[in-house]
């Protein structure tokens, strides 16, 4: 029992103690995480300025014709080859689950990722946030083609709002203090989606209403000599018949039995057949998109990969 009881109280004691312990070595693991971020971050605006400086200079490493002809026969081939190692990875998916389509598919979301956050980094934050904090640093070494502000003073301070909310952001990545960046994150979420939705109704509810309320009876031609429309005609009856029906389908207030009930039954049927048509070419015209992609990718295969480095190896064979 002494036992026991020694033993509950150990337990006891071990667990009571075990945040104090476990704490420390937490926080160390968040800032080495931190840190590691921060040094990546520092050498990716080091190799950005870099860029920035030779653009701005002019400079060019490949001055001689010659020299640069091979550097991009050289950039070429080494672009080809890696494109269909990538290509042959992720095919391999289908034999089975790989290594090496792990890795395919590592690199290409990394460069995707990398891509992108480059191309914002161009095309967004340089021109409409520090072309806007400091535009003559920016035009002077960065962007030369920056237009210039009819009134700088204001876009300087509209141009701090979003500098404040990227710190607020970032500051998820420190030890501490990570709620902060809970606010940002809800203006973004909540003007977002305030402009989608606008959006939405713009394009997709308002638009379809007026494509519904159309004509029965399709004409053409001049306003003076109009013409009947056969097939503008069947258009707008098809479409006409189509959305009663689809509506009549997600009507549940009326049981279909009866005189009215077995009307809307027929017609709620009929909007089934609607329905199922439209999915199924929407499904085949997203299938068609993917073939298309795999066709691009075995026609690069063969034509850019396969036959010019075939044609060598069969020219020595003899082979035509």
């Amino acid at each position: 029992m002494n036992h026991e009881t020694r033993q509950e109280s150990a337990s006891e004691h071990v667990d009571a103690r075990a945040p104090t312990v476990v704490e420390p070595v937490r926080s160390s693991r968040t800032s080495r995480r931190t840190g590691r971020w921060m040094l990546l971050a520092a050498f990716g605006a080091a190799g950005l300025v870099l860029r920035a400086a030779f653009a701005a200079q002019g400079a060019d490493p490949a001055a001689d014709p010659a020299t640069a002809q091979v550097a991009q026969t050289l950039a070429q081939w080494t672009g080809v080859w890696v494109a269909a190692l990538l290509t042959l990875g992720i095919l391999s998916f289908l034999i089975a689950d790989n290594p090496v389509y792990k890795v395919c598919e590592s690199v290409f979301v990394g460069v995707s990722a990398a891509y992108w956050m480059v191309t914002a980094f161009w095309s967004t934050l340089v021109p409409n946030l520090f072309g806007k904090l400091a535009p003559g640093l920016i035009r002077t070494y960065v962007l030369p083609s920056l237009e210039e502000s009819a009134s700088p003073t204001r876009d300087f301070l509209l141009a701090c709002v979003p500098l404040v909310l990227a710190v607020m952001i970032l500051w998820r990545l420190a030890p501490k203090g990570k709620w902060i960046s809970v606010w940002p994150l809800a203006f973004i979420i909540g003007t977002t989606v305030g402009g989608r939705l606008v959006a939405a109704l713009e394009s997709d509810f308002v638009a379809q209403l007026q494509a519904t309320m159309q004509p029965l009876v399709a004409f053409e031609g001049a306003p003076d000599a109009r013409a009947f429309s056969f097939w503008g005609t069947v258009g707008a009856l098809t479409g006409f018949v189509g959305v009663l029906s689809v509506l009549f389908y997600f009507f549940f207030s009326i049981e279909h039995k009866g005189a009215v009930g077995g009307a809307v039954g027929r017609m709620a049927r009929l909007g089934v057949w609607f329905l199922m048509i439209t999915f199924g070419s929407a499904f085949g015209l997203t299938v068609m998109g993917r073939i298309t992609l795999l066709a691009q990718r075995i026609e690069f295969l063969y034509r850019e990969w396969l036959m010019p480095n075939l044609q060598p190896l069969l020219g020595l064979l003899g082979i035509s």
